[in-house]
């Protein structure tokens, strides 16, 4: 991992939606855990994963021209059929044309749901606060602590799709432990973080600086251990890995679950993606 850019330091809405956008490109396209081939066209940014994992496959940042935007949607479309996978569009209030979400539901795709967009000054946020009683959190540094890392990731995925886990999710949890480590040695700083209880992981966080703010990622708890502010911990040992370093502005997009504790913690909405999917042969529902 190379940090092209500096810490952003604009706190105005605008810049904090630039945030947002940047790091929404760097995490899931230009830098994400599983590498991917990345498309950076100049009317939209896309990536086709490795693996037929839809939620690897993704697309951001639309910039059609009305005349073209049809043609586009298919040619896009036409490059993921080439892989057998299917994909994510996320589709921000700025993207374009106007009528971008009717075109999409036109070639098929399907609105899956919302995400808002929050970002945070890391001043106004209590990274100092105490831990939870019974937590103990961890850094992700090793193959040992990955796999427990990698073990709430695969709780959330079942959780979330209720069944058992899937050939696709296989393929992306073992993606996730030959690709990571790699990427130790690069990292100025962990940017993963296992919580424990009683000895066993029951939490998680992960925090990406490939745009230039600390974008927050995998902040899952089990549903065993929610409601005990381990889910607020978690995130406050990212921040703090990030803030260590001269990060001064924090990003995500919210879970319905996590919007409540983020609030708290000092984000506020800058606007919502509407994220519209389509599947693949085999598309298992998850999160990240």
């Amino acid at each position: 991992m190379v940090l092209e850019v500096p810490p952003r330091t604009d706190l105005s809405d605008a810049g904090l939606i630039e945030a947002i956008r940047a790091d929404q490109l760097a995490a899931r396209i230009t830098d994400p855990e599983i590498p991917v081939e990345a498309h950076l066209d100049p009317d939209v940014s896309w990536a086709v994963a490795p693996i037929a994992d839809t939620f690897r496959n993704v697309v951001l940042d639309a910039r059609f021209e009305a005349r073209d935007a049809d043609r586009r949607i298919a040619e896009i479309k036409a490059g993921y059929a080439g892989v057998e996978s299917g994909f994510v569009w996320w589709v921000a209030p700025s993207d374009t044309p106007a009528d971008l979400r009717a075109r999409l539901a036109a070639a098929g795709l399907t609105l899956e749901g919302n995400a808002p967009a929050m970002a945070a000054d890391l001043a106004d946020v209590p990274l100092d606060e105490p831990l939870p009683e019974g937590l103990e959190i961890v850094p992700v540094t090793d193959e040992a602590t990955l796999a427990e890392f990698l073990t709430i990731v695969e709780a959330d995925w079942r959780e979330w799709t209720g069944g058992e886990k899937t050939d696709i999710q296989r393929q992306t949890l073992e993606a996730f432990a030959r690709e990571i480590p790699r990427r130790f040695p690069d990292e100025p700083v962990p940017l993963r973080w296992v919580g424990r209880a009683d000895g066993m992981p029951v939490a998680t966080s992960r925090v990406s600086l490939g745009g230039g703010a600390a974008g927050l990622y995998a902040i899952l708890t089990l549903g065993s251990h929610r409601g005990r502010g381990f889910g607020r911990a978690l995130t406050l040992a990212a921040l703090r890995a990030a803030a260590g370093i001269g990060y001064g502005i924090a990003v995500l997009q919210s879970s319905d679950l996590g919007y409540g504790v983020y609030r708290k913690l000092g984000f506020h909405e800058l606007f919502s993606y509407d994220i519209f999917v389509q599947p693949g042969p085999e598309t298992p529902a998850q999160r990240g």
